[in-house]
């Protein structure tokens, strides 16, 4: 792995390392720079300021306030192209420079280095990158991917289905842009290529397939087996039971190796399968399945119109886990106010506890976040249904985790906040 020191003309130290996966270039330790494969850029960050470029183009700016607040906010489209502008400038000064000590590290002569030519290769590419292009092709390969859970950020999204087939749930509007569709075989087929053609070399950085969108595995099983079939013949996946270091000697020897198959599912639609379809999912490299149960509370699921109760909810689960899948459960914190707090805790705390969760699992506790464009605060303002503040959902979030008596990470499922306004992809 290529990894290399040496100090700019101005004195600030230059570090860079390259791997299967990314360029990383620091300088001064307090700028940094990750690139992935096809040169085109991961992430920033610069005197204490995170920045995450989407594939669309957008780039969310993170940093910590001057009482430790998590703050957030997306760059305008100037930001973006000034952000862009002084990194092209930053790695122009490191090639030139980076130029001088190649020829110094491989004792002076015209011959470099393997080493270092593949960091002069990887340079190039960063400056040639067309970042305008490569958004203008994002847009033609994919439709807008709204959201993930947390652990997936960095997934392959692959979309054998576009939107949500309910599109009901009064706190949702994430696919109200689109019409539900499932790909066919010969379209699925097709879209795997175009996202391996978008990508490039850029898909070593990508580690997991995420099945997308809303709820994939709703997809019959007649029809969902040959997509997932795709997948596993475009991406292979270690065989399960592997301990850390042989999977990651076995994904050093697959180039597209992928480490399993992700996926949201509703209650629903998981109640439709049996244990066998989920095995036979499971066969092709289904590793997770996400599932939003928001409330154990009854009447504030019929309030916020999801398609599935608790109830349908814990036994699909329980299906899963008989299958030996890994199950992350997603609980939103604030929904329905003060109005449904106290059976919202009781309740949500009840129902996890009635899963079969271990510490293969996760349960994701999400701050509610109103969306305009949703039907939610129409009809809360209409009802007199207050909006949640961060010290109730605080609250909340200490009630629920207070009512679980799961055990405890490494026995028990992982407890883990899931804030939907740090997605970027």
């Amino acid at each position: 792995m290529p990894h290399f020191r040496f100090t700019l003309p101005d004195s600030r130290p230059v570090h860079i390392r390259l791997n299967a996966e990314a360029l990383t270039i620091s300088i001064d330790e307090l700028l940094i720079y990750t690139f992935d494969g096809a040169g085109r850029l991961y992430g920033a960050f610069d005197h204490g300021v995170n920045y995450r470029r989407g594939l669309d183009g957008r780039v969310l700016a993170r940093w910590r306030d001057e009482r430790n607040r998590r703050q957030r906010r997306w760059l305008r489209e100037e930001e973006v192209a000034a952000l862009l502008e002084k990194m092209r400038g930053d790695l122009e000064v490191i090639s030139e420079q980076y130029s001088v000590f190649s020829k110094q590290y491989s004792g002076g002569g015209e011959q470099r280095s393997p080493e270092t030519g593949d960091v002069s290769l990887m340079l190039a590419r960063v400056l040639a990158f067309d970042y305008q292009a490569d958004a203008l092709h994002f847009h033609q390969v994919y439709r807008p991917i709204s959201i993930l859970p947390p652990d997936q950020y960095q997934a392959l999204v692959l979309q054998a289905t576009e939107g949500c087939s309910f599109n009901t749930c009064t706190f949702c509007a994430l696919y109200r842009d689109r019409p539900f569709r499932i790909k066919s075989p010969e379209a699925y087929e097709q879209h795997v290529a175009e996202v391996l053609d978008f990508f490039g070399p850029g898909v070593s950085m990508r580690r997991s397939i995420f099945l997308a969108d809303a709820n994939a595995l709703l997809i019959p099983q007649q029809r969902l087996l040959p997509l997932m079939q795709i997948t596993a013949r475009s991406f292979p996946i270690p065989p399960e039971g592997l301990d850390a270091a042989a999977r990651r000697a076995w994904l050093a020897g697959h180039p597209r190796g992928m480490t399993g198959v992700y996926a949201f599912v509703d209650g629903l639609s998981a109640e439709r399968k049996s244990v066998e379809d989920f095995r036979a999912l499971r066969a092709l490299g289904l590793r997770r399945v996400y599932i939003g149960l928001e409330s154990g509370h009854e009447p504030l699921l019929a309030w916020l119109r999801k398609p599935s109760t608790a109830a349908e909810m814990a036994e699909a689960v329980a299906h899963m886990k008989t299958a030996g899948l890994q199950i992350g459960v997603i609980v939103l914190l604030g929904a329905g106010g003060r109005r449904f707090d106290a059976g919202h805790v009781r309740d949500t705390a009840a129902a996890l506890n009635a899963m079969p969760l271990d510490g293969d699992d996760i349960i994701y506790l999400s701050p509610f976040q109103p969306d305009p464009a949703a039907p939610y605060l129409s009809i809360a303002r209409a009802e007199g249904v207050d909006i949640p503040d961060a010290a109730f959902m605080e609250s909340q979030r200490q009630r629920i985790l207070a009512g679980i008596t799961l055990p405890p990470p490494p026995a028990g499922p992982k407890r883990v906040p899931y804030n939907l306004a740090d997605f970027v992809y």
